[in-house]
Formats: structure tokens, C-alpha cells, sequence
């Protein structure tokens, strides 16, 4: 069959999405926040202390010096974030995000501003990005919906890749060994030209997993083998114009293990091996307008598939799921200055398509039979959103921001969300702003078409085609204060009013045969409300410190207690100091208090230290050391409700190299 020009450029251009930041690459990491360049709180590039809305950083030269070698791990010591695997148990241990007390499909991840897919349980497991083309992690608390769309309840996350400013060819690379076995292997090659430039991406991780209890084959933490490639390319077309392009595979294995006791026939071993293969498109064109204006088009495509086993050891009554992902998007953006205001203007278009089966080995009238069923019928799922956002700067030191957002989904019809911000700078030095905002999280798949059958045990749990959107309120204030001395303080507070949570309705919807249907209802109601207190001092030219602190209280309206697994009360500092002989020490400190799990039950608070020396050996390449949770603290097996990590004490020597040094 013979295509026109005109369909061949859209297929193609269909495969490559959309989502480069527009921002110029921030100066390289350092303490001078007033140099930072952020683009998630506005869609525009602000400095991040002027910013109408409090954007936080961390840059790929700071995940390094906390030890990080995936995005979970970089921006587990924020302020205000919570990541602990061990507090999704039930859904395999991902390294969820938790903002505001929200999390799983409540906190939007994007990648250069790309809705990310793959979720595990509804979770995006952020141990799955590494680090190896990350210049910065970009997180916003609160509603952001009137920009992003859905799950952007309780923030935004957006890892933002970076490009090679050095002329001609450059590289870095990063080589290191930790405990269990543990190897990481990361490195970029970069070329730039005149009007061009490339840069490819490669990554590799392995390491052991984690048993909790002696003389048991269970394991906590089941080992790992994480590989990616990736490239990216840009140039200049024209005098105005730009073009971006990323593409990438990541490739995530798995094996987990665990013990059945069967009654009458002994203790069976069962391997919980997965494997996951995620492969992203995307494609950019920047177009210079003049006096400030531009646009911008990104076309997108993803692909996410996961299959999960669970292999009987000496038996061939097995089971394994598979699932499949796709997202195709189109996005156009236009920002124009007009004097003392700046439009953003955009539209968005996404089809997303889902699928899940269960294949399952079974004893069947004393013979094996293998049985394949849909537990997801193939669901798509389609919207269009058009978005426009004013940021007006009424006087000199008194900048108004807002916008809204309306979207229609083929499932669920149209849902609008309005956003207001205000920034005041009564003087160069503080920075007052205050924020009110809508968000919305669209029913996910599985709520909508799920199929899960255990007509044995007598219930279904099945898809709800009718259900509506969660919709939220949110509002935030925050003032921050940076003196030429190099003293940061800031100050935040914040709440939010979630309503239509989607939960498993406990009341059957249907009986028929002994077999009870349950289904998922837009049924929940629940609260947050926040405040945090963080600060850094560089004291002198080789010492600088950090501390923070924040406070959460949540409450389920609907049960009338506090939301599950959310600690009150976190305290994380830092000391970075520059010794004799050229080594630099990072000392990291945490502390989580207990939370709510149950009535009568609470999970364990815990404290962590860690700890990094580094030193600079020949030319471009730093010689590193350190440990992660040097206490030791470690989940205890027999304790119930326990959440604390998994991993225990880890080591880790490891050398870089910059051959000239690729800035992000």
C-alpha cells in the first residue's frame, strides 16, 4: 500500500514526542541558586528565586554528592518528598514519590516536560530513571493541573536532560562498585559543532537482592539488571528555528523470590522474575518569534512493556501477567511577551492504550492446562486540552500569574481547572508568593476495565466504565530570604481538599452464584495540610551547611482517620566542607518520626546518616567514596507494619571522569 508524503511525515514525526525543555542549560551545579534556570512552575525559564512559583532543584553534580545513581535516589532527601520503597510492599517495593501527602497517579512524573508511563500498581518506580543523561530534577508542590493536566494533585516532577556545550567531543564517564555485588557503569559521548550536536547515553546497573531472614530463600529486595541506551541529537535549522530529539531504551530485570507453605506437600520456592522494556521518542522544534516570543511543538510516542512471573520451583503450575503501554502526543506552546506580560498558550492531544493478561498453568480434572485471560480488556484512552496562562508584572516587584485548563476525555467528558499565583519581592533579597489552584486525576485504566476473577474464593473485582475524575483545592504560601553572605532561608505552608477519591467500593455491586462483584466508585474524601522550614548557610569558601524540616497532618474524611503510611514529622541537614588536600566531605542526615498504618498500629520512625569523600586524582578524573544508611537501619521481617529500608548498610568506591566536562 502506497503512502502520501504528507501521512509518511506524520507517521514519522508520530514516533518521536515531545517534551525538551525550552530552558537554556542551567549554569553548572554550584550554591548560586540566583544562577538557576527553572521551566516547570511557569512553562517559561525563570530564575529559580525570582520564580512566580517555588520550583526546588537538584542537579546531577548534587545527586552525585548524596550518592544517587538513579532519580529516586536523588531527590529522596528533599525537603518535603518522601520516597521509601518499603511503603509499597504490596505492590512490589517501586520507589514512589510522595508530595503533600499524595502520591502514586497524584504526583506527575514528566521527562523534559513528557507525562511518563509504566506505572507499577499506579506508582512511577523513579529507581527506574538513572541518572546518565539527567542535568537537573525539577520539583513543584501542589496543584498543577491548570498546566500539566491529570495526577498533577499533589505536584510535578520533571527530569530534564541536558546538552554538551563544550565544542567538539567531550565525554564523561562513571564507574563504580558497592556492597552485594553491586556495579555501575555510566557515561556519555558528546559531539558539537557550529549548528549541531549529539550526545549518546549509556547505562548499566546490577546488584544482589536483600533477605531479611536467615536460612530463607525469600527475598526483600529481589536483584537487579537495569541497562539503557540512549541518544540525543539538536541543531539549528534556520536563524529562528531549533530541533530537539531524544530517543531511548531502558531495560529492567528483575529476580525476586519467595517461599509457599502447602499443606501435606512441604515449603514450595517460587521465582518472581520481571522484566521491563520502556522505549521513548520524542521531538522538538523551537521557533524564535522575536522580542521574546516563541513556539514550540513536541511530538511524542512511548512504549512500557512488563511481564511478571510467578515460576513454582519443580512444578509446572506457574502464572505470568503481561501488560502493554503506549502513548502518542502532540503538544503545541506558544509564549508571547507583550511589555510587562507573558502569554503561554497551548493545546495538547494524547492517545494512551493499555492492555493486561494473565496466563495461568493449572491442575484441571488431573490434567495441566494452561489458561490465558484478559484482566485488563484493551482500553484506550483519548483527550484534547487546551491550556493559556498570563503572567503580569504589575509593578517592579509584584508579578500575577494567572491561567486554567480545559480538557475533554473520551471516558469521562470535559473537566476545567483554573490556577492563581502571586509573587511579591519587596526587596532583591525576599521573595513572597502565594498560590491557589485546582487539580484533577484522571480513572486509570484499570479502574476502568480491570477484570480480576476469583470466582473460587467467591468475588470479582471488576472495571468501573462510569466513573468521574478525582478533582482537589489546593493552596500554598511560602517567603524565602537569600542574603549576599550566602544565608537561604525559607519558610512554606500549605493545604489541600481532595474529593471523588477512586477506591474499591466494599460493598458488593452485584451477586450472582455464590460470587460476590466488587467494583471501584468515586467514594473518597480526604485533606492535607503542611508546613516546612528549610535553610543553608555557606559559612565560608569550603563550608556549607543545609537543614530542613516538615510537617504533615492528613485526614480520610471517608473513615475518619489519618491517610495511611504518611510520617508527621521528617528533619534532613547537610554539611559540605572542602578539607586539606583537595578532598571534599558530604555528611547527609534524616530523620522520619512514625505514621499511621491501622487502628492500634503504627510503622516504625527511623533515622539515617550518610556519608561521601571525593578527590580530585589526574586531569578530569575524581576519585569518590561513601556509605548509605551507615546506622544500619534496616526493615525487621517479624515486626508488622514495619516500613523502613529494605537495603540496610551500603558501601560504594567509585571514579569519574570528565574529558572536558559535559555541563548540564
Amino acid at each position: 500500500m502506497r503512502l502520501s508524503t504528507l501521512r509518511l511525515l506524520v507517521l514519522g514525526a508520530s514516533l518521536l514526542p515531545a517534551a525538551a525543555a525550552r530552558a537554556e542549560a542551567p549554569a553548572p551545579g554550584g550554591d548560586e541558586k540566583e544562577t538557576e534556570v527553572v521551566v516547570t512552575g511557569t512553562r517559561t525559564p525563570e530564575q529559580s528565586q525570582r520564580s512566580t512559583v517555588r520550583v526546588d532543584v537538584v542537579t546531577r553534580e548534587e545527586a552525585e554528592r548524596r550518592g544517587a545513581t538513579n532519580v529516586a535516589e536523588a531527590i529522596a532527601g528533599q525537603p518535603g518528598v518522601q520516597i521509601n520503597p518499603a511503603a509499597y510492599g504490596d505492590i512490589g517495593n517501586p520507589s514512589a514519590i510522595q508530595i503533600q501527602g499524595l502520591d502514586r497517579q497524584r504526583v506527575l512524573i514528566l521527562e523534559d516536560g513528557e507525562r511518563v508511563i509504566g506505572d507499577v500498581g499506579g506508582a512511577i518506580d523513579l529507581s527506574r530513571m538513572p541518572l546518565s543523561d539527567v542535568a537537573r530534577v525539577e520539583v513543584v508542590a501542589g496543584p498543577m493541573s491548570s498546566l500539566y493536566g491529570t495526577s498533577a494533585i499533589g505536584g510535578v516532577v520533571n527530569v530534564v536532560t541536558g546538552q554538551p556545550l563544550a565544542p567538539g567531543f567531550s565525554g564523561r564517564a562513571r564507574l563504580e562498585g558497592r556492597s552485594r555485588r553491586g556495579v555501575i557503569a555510566q557515561g556519555n559521548a558528546s559531539w558539537r559543532g557550529e549548528r549541531a550536536w549529539a550526545t549518546l547515553d549509556g547505562n548499566f546497573f546490577r546488584t544482589d537482592g536483600v533477605s531479611l531472614l536467615e536460612d530463607s530463600v525469600d527475598l526483600a529486595m529481589p536483584s537487579r539488571l537495569q541497562g539503557m541506551l540512549g541518544l540525543r541529537v539538536g541543531g539549528k535549522l534556520g536563524r529562528r528555528m531549533r530541533l530537539q530529539g531524544r530517543m531511548r531504551w531502558i531495560h529492567d530485570a528483575s529476580e525476586g523470590r519467595q517461599s509457599q507453605v502447602v499443606p501435606g506437600l512441604g515449603t514450595y520456592r517460587i521465582d518472581l522474575p520481571q522484566r521491563t522494556d520502556r522505549f521513548t521518542l520524542h521531538l522538538v522544534e523551537l521557533v524564535e518569534l522575536g522580542r521574546g516570543s516563541s513556539l514550540r511543538l513536541a511530538l511524542g510516542q512511548q512504549w512500557a512493556f512488563d511481564t511478571t512471573r510467578k515460576d513454582r520451583f519443580e512444578s509446572p503450575l506457574d502464572e505470568s501477567r503481561d501488560r502493554r503501554a503506549s502513548l502518542s502526543s502532540l503538544e503545541a506552546t506558544g509564549t508571547f511577551a507583550d511589555g510587562r506580560r507573558t502569554w503561554v498558550v497551548g493545546m495538547r492531544a494524547e492517545v494512551e492504550k493499555l492492555s493486561q493478561s494473565l496466563t495461568k498453568v493449572e491442575l484441571v480434572g488431573g490434567d495441566v492446562q494452561s489458561r490465558t485471560a484478559d484482566e485488563l480488556v484493551p482500553v484506550t484512552l483519548g483527550s484534547v486540552a487546551g491550556y493559556a496562562q498570563l503572567g503580569w508584572r504589575l509593578l517592579d516587584s509584584l508579578t500575577l500569574l494567572a491561567g486554567g485548563r480545559a480538557e475533554m476525555h473520551l471516558r469521562y467528558g470535559g473537566v476545567a481547572v483554573p490556577r492563581l499565583a502571586l509573587a511579591y519581592q519587596p526587596t532583591e533579597n525576599v521573595t513572597v508568593r502565594a498560590s491557589v489552584g485546582r487539580g484533577f486525576r484522571a480513572p486509570a485504566a484499570k479502574e476502568i476495565g480491570f477484570a480480576f476473577d476469583h470466582g473460587a474464593l467467591g468475588y470479582r473485582v471488576l472495571g468501573n466504565p462510569d466513573l468521574g475524575p478525582e478533582t482537589s483545592w489546593g493552596t500554598s504560601g511560602d517567603v524565602s530570604f537569600k542574603s549576599r553572605a550566602g544565608l537561604l532561608l525559607r519558610g512554606s505552608v500549605f493545604a489541600n481538599w481532595i474529593d471523588g477519591l477512586i477506591d474499591i467500593d466494599i460493598r458488593p455491586a452485584a451477586s450472582q452464584g455464590g460470587v460476590d462483584d466488587y467494583t471501584y466508585r468515586n467514594i473518597g474524601r480526604a485533606r492535607t495540610f503542611g508546613a516546612q522550614i528549610d535553610g543553608a548557610v555557606t559559612l565560608s569558601r569550603v563550608l556549607r551547611a543545609e537543614a530542613g524540616y516538615s510537617y504533615l497532618w492528613t485526614r480520610d474524611d471517608e473513615n475518619l482517620r489519618p491517610l495511611e503510611g504518611r510520617p508527621p514529622h521528617t528533619v534532613v541537614t547537610a554539611l559540605r566542607a572542602e578539607l586539606p588536600l583537595r578532598i571534599e566531605l558530604v555528611l547527609r542526615y534524616r530523620m522520619v518520626t512514625d505514621a499511621f498504618l491501622d487502628e492500634g498500629l503504627r510503622t516504625p520512625g527511623f533515622q539515617t546518616i550518610d556519608a561521601r569523600i571525593a578527590r580530585p586524582v589526574v586531569g578530569g578524573f575524581r576519585a569518590y567514596a561513601g556509605v548509605l544508611n551507615a546506622l544500619g537501619v534496616q526493615k525487621d521481617p517479624g515486626r508488622l507494619g514495619d516500613q523502613r529500608p529494605v537495603q540496610g548498610r551500603t558501601l560504594y568506591l567509585g571514579l569519574t571522569a570528565d574529558l572536558p566536562a559535559e555541563e548540564p
